[in-house]
């Protein structure tokens, strides 16, 4: 999981001035109709599109969960994700620092669920993967797992949140030592053009 500086971009003027209307109707149309979801339009333009190339920026065109890039239409599909899902928290749907961009992939894993200990951000000021996380790299297994030299309660954070974003599912940890097998063989040595920064690093 990289990390994000949000104050990389400013939060846009659509959240800025209909955020709380929306919320308010998200809210209010939830009552009697559990799946509505509407991301409305601003200035005759739909804010999903508004959004997506403001949070790919943000992220430098990364998933900013697993990493995978670069996400861009008609290649690694983007989406918007709420990091808190706004079926658990519909006063957060249309909050700024609760959209974050992500593959397809890593919204369908999350889904809806939400652990029951507040996860990793990735742009909170208190995350670095290196405090948080470690490598294994025994038997190739290439696993992001817990840093060892957390306190109990900061690994089972780590833990879940790795559970969480799925970064141990099948087929991840080959594809992110597939792509190190790839980098090391390239004369592009450019690390930001790559999937799986914080991976490639410590390969």
């Amino acid at each position: 999981m990289n990390k994000i500086d949000r104050n990389k971009v400013a939060k846009p003027d659509c959240l800025e001035k209909k955020a709380e209307d929306w919320t308010n109707n998200y809210i209010e149309k939830r009552k009697t109709n559990s799946n509505y979801w509407n991301w409305h339009q601003y200035k005759k333009e739909k804010v999903e599109h508004i959004l997506t190339p403001i949070l790919s920026d943000m992220s430098n065109f990364y998933c900013s969960y697993c990493g995978i890039r670069p996400l861009r239409k008609n290649e690694i599909r983007p989406t918007i994700d709420h990091f808190k899902p706004k079926s658990k928290f519909p006063e957060l749907a249309f909050e700024w620092t609760n959209l974050f961009i992500a593959c397809d992939s890593c919204q369908a894993i999350k889904g809806n669920k939400f652990p029951n200990i507040e996860p990793l951000k990735p742009d909170s000021c208190h995350y670095h993967f290196d405090y948080w996380f470690e490598i294994d790299w025994s038997i190739k297994k290439n696993h992001i797992i817990p840093n060892k030299d957390r306190s109990d309660t900061e690994k089972e954070i780590a833990q879940k949140t790795i559970k969480w974003l799925g970064l141990n599912n099948v087929g991840r940890p080959e594809g992110r030592f597939e792509m190190l097998e790839e980098y090391n063989k390239c004369e592009d040595a450019d690390i930001s053009k790559w999937s799986y920064p914080y991976f490639l690093e410590r390969g």
